[in-house]
């Protein structure tokens, strides 16, 4: 009996016989680009019934070469089911591949200039669908291919499947196919890897590991020893992998998505800056680009201009995207059709989220259920890639699965469950944040209510601050449009202690901008002075505008004074002292600073006196009164140390730390080093509550000052190498001038 064509070769070679590209054979067929070339390189061996009456459709076939095309696909179905030696090529590379040189040249740093008989290494391409993990693979292994002969071996681990490949059914392919001729043996995991490591050993080779479920599969995989290669792709982060180089693909560069589209589009030639906004609505992800250039490039009668009217309407671009039966709406569809019913719904509920992310407890907000419920649904969705995973257990949605989702909403839901819906979830981060940020004011946190998440503690307080931040604002935000002026009043009142301890979240500023506004619109003078103070504040603060925190806090001492609230008088004189003072305007500081302290103290405010006297000690140091910039520092850590006169525990050690830095500056200045020392020392103890990044810093640069003063070198280097570890992990521009420091410390 004559044995059939192999289906790779014979699916090619009808496809170009029938003049088409992979991308136009995807399109036609209603068929991923990606799964069209798993067939042809051998990859998937076989094929369904209904996938091959799709791709014959889609060729125009006459009956001969469709029996021949189905018998190819059912003998590559029984092949792919014995235990067989397997080819395992590398995919074909894009001729048209764009970018990634970064992340091209990383990958060759990896393996040196010659692979050594050590340690194998091991690359992990990381990303979200469409962002092109595979690509980067395919293309690294081809070109680093001259520089391991003994062969490049590529393997799809199914991580999204029902069944991921096991690691034993990953180690019998590869030693198949790097030693075709090794004996059978049990499939045991311990006998399997015996005989990998044998086989492998010695072997200059290059392994793909496609689509990883698991850190199992990848570990398995592993030679023991070098010369080889392992490039992994996943679109998890598999973080209990020891020893791998990540790579984390973010979408193109704007110049690399432009050339991507001018590559596919060569044809029809557009104006750069309409392919730049074409790369720009497709979110600079390959995937997007391809479907959008193939789109462009096979509609002679549209222009590039009338694509990017047609995609600026975020209603309308998922539709742009989505060719037929093909293209990103089909291919999603294809995951969404296998959720559950309860899958399914939360898919949708979760396109009402504010922020980029979410996490479990909010899946239960936007869909009634319990926590273990939404955990299971949003499992499902992940597996089935319609949500990926993020960090602190949360999940977040591409750009376009939100589109998706936003759709599939509109399709298949009632508009006033959905208004329901939306209501709840801004109710419940707005009633969050309140209940978080109360922690940090100076009478206390309320309990939670019902529904709201457990927040007893402070730092349990800026973790969900922090984490839902977008989320939250965005609630606020929509809170303002929809006219509801206290609640936004409400809720920024109870942030803006808070805001103390997130100085580089760099939206504080819109925050109080929308409370100072509400509070105009409730005509309440004393609110409109509080909320232009805290204007004031985030202007001069987080981003360095002290004219406009001036001004800002002249608006609020105005009405704090119409409104005879001495309390708000002394913060927007506060207010107002700290902006003179950032701008130099050392002896134009004093007056409103001396002034801040005493309505501070006729107020009998035990939060803001201190910091008025902290205030006050600032301006004096700047004006060389050092002695008297050191009694008012002094006096206010006498009160926020004395339980009679100091605030809330969190407010005090706030006010504490911020005392004893800038006492330590003075003493630096007295050179005073031992009490520098000693002041930072005692801010440093451990407490509950973290201090903040740039306070650290501080802190420990005097410190390292004053210890290098006393001669004690090797103290001062411990500060310093501290300070370094701490802004390299925050990519802190500080780190030049602490190594400057660092190399001229005598040893």
């Amino acid at each position: 009996m004559v044995e059939p064509e192999a289906l790779g070769p014979l699916l090619r070679r009808l496809r170009l016989a029938a003049d088409m590209t992979l991308d136009q054979l995807s399109t036609a067929a209603g068929i991923t680009d990606r799964a069209l070339s798993d067939l042809e390189r051998g990859a998937s061996r076989g094929a369904r019934v209904s996938t091959i009456d799709a791709i014959a459709d889609a060729l125009g076939l006459d009956a001969a070469e469709r029996s021949a095309l189905t018998a190819a696909a059912r003998a590559g179905r029984k092949r792919g089911s014995a235990a067989t030696a397997q080819a395992l090529p590398l995919p074909a590379p894009f001729a048209d591949f764009t970018g990634r040189d970064a992340e091209l040249t990383h990958i060759r740093a990896r393996i040196g200039s010659d692979p050594a008989d050590g340690q194998c290494p091991t690359v992990l391409i990381n990303g979200e669908p469409g962002i092109g993990k595979t690509a980067l693979a395919a293309q690294a292994a081809t070109q680093l291919a001259p520089r391991f002969p003994d062969g490049q071996f590529f393997v799809d681990l199914q991580g999204l499947a029902e069944h991921p490949l096991s690691p034993e059914a990953l180690l019998m392919q590869l030693i198949q196919a790097v030693e075709p001729s090794t004996g059978s043996f049990p499939p045991r995991l311990a006998d399997v890897t015996a005989a990998w490591r044998s086989v492998s050993k010695g072997k200059r080779i290059v392994i793909v590991l496609d689509n990883a479920a698991n850190e199992a599969q990848v570990r398995a995989a592993i030679p023991a020893h070098g010369p080889a290669l392992v490039i992994v792709t996943s679109r998890r982060l598999l973080s209990g992998l020891e020893n791998v180089e990540r790579v984390v693909l973010s979408p193109l560069q704007e110049r690399e998505a432009v050339a991507l589209l001018a590559d596919i589009t060569a044809d029809r030639p557009a104006d750069e800056t309409e392919l730049r906004d074409l790369a720009r609505l497709c979110a600079h992800l390959p995937l997007a680009i391809r479907v959008a250039g193939n789109r462009l490039a096979g509609r002679p009668d549209k222009t590039a201009g009338d694509l990017i009217a047609r995609m600026s309407d975020r209603q309308h671009r998922l539709a742009e995207l989505s060719a037929g039966e093909s293209g990103v709406s089909a291919a999603f569809s294809l995951s969404y059709d296998q959720l559950s019913d309860d899958g399914r719904r939360l898919f949708r509920r979760l396109s009402l989220m504010y922020g980029p992310t979410c996490g479990a407890t909010m899946a239960t907000v936007v869909e009634p259920q319990s926590v273990t419920g939404a955990e299971d649904a949003l499992d499902e969705l992940i597996e089935l890639g319609l949500l990926q995973e993020a960090e602190n257990n949360r999940v977040t949605f591409h750009d376009l699965f939100r589109l998706y989702a936003q759709l599939k909403l509109r399709e298949d839901d009632d508009p006033h469950a959905v208004s329901v819906a939306r209501a709840r979830l801004r109710n419940w981060l707005l009633d969050t944040a309140i209940v978080a940020g109360r922690w940090y004011e100076p009478d206390g946190a309320d309990a939670p209510e019902p529904r709201l998440p457990v927040i007893d503690s402070p730092a349990a307080a800026k973790a969900w601050l922090t984490v839902e931040a977008e989320n939250w604002f965005g609630a606020l935000a929509e809170a303002a449009e929809l006219g509801e002026h206290q609640r936004v009043v409400d809720v920024a009142e109870s942030l803006h202690w808070f805001s103390d301890h997130w100085l580089d979240w760099g939206r504080w500023h819109e925050v109080f901008a929308l409370s100072s506004e509400a509070a105009s619109r409730l005509c309440d003078d004393r609110l409109q002075a509080t909320h232009l103070g805290y204007l004031s504040w985030a202007h001069n603060f987080c981003l360095a505008e002290y004219d406009v925190a001036t001004r800002f806090a002249e608006r609020a001492f105005f009405f704090a004074r119409r409104a005879g609230d001495r309390r708000q008088m002394a913060w927007a004189r506060m207010y107002q002292a700290w902006a003179l003072l950032t701008q130099d305007h050392y002896q134009q500081a004093l007056a409103p600073a001396r002034e801040s302290v005493e309505h501070f103290s006729a107020a009998g405010d035990r939060a803001g006196l201190p910091q008025a006297l902290i205030g006050l000690g600032n301006v004096l140091r700047a004006l060389d009164r050092h002695q008297e910039a050191l009694d008012a520092i002094e006096r206010a850590l006498a009160l926020v140390t004395d339980p009679r006169t100091a605030p809330r525990d969190s407010i005090a050690y706030f006010t504490m730390i911020s005392a004893r830095a800038h006492a330590a500056h003075v003493y630096v200045h007295l050179r005073q080093w031992q009490k520098a020392v000693d002041a930072v020392t005692a801010a440093l103890r451990p407490h509950e509550t973290p201090i903040p990044f740039q306070h650290r810093i501080r802190l420990l640069g005097r410190r390292a000052e004053a210890y290098q003063q006393l001669g004690e070198n090797s103290a001062a280097r411990d500060d310093l190498e501290t300070i370094l570890r701490l802004q390299e992990a925050a990519d802190d521009d500080g780190a030049e001038q602490t190594r400057t420091r660092l190399r001229h410390l005598p040893a």
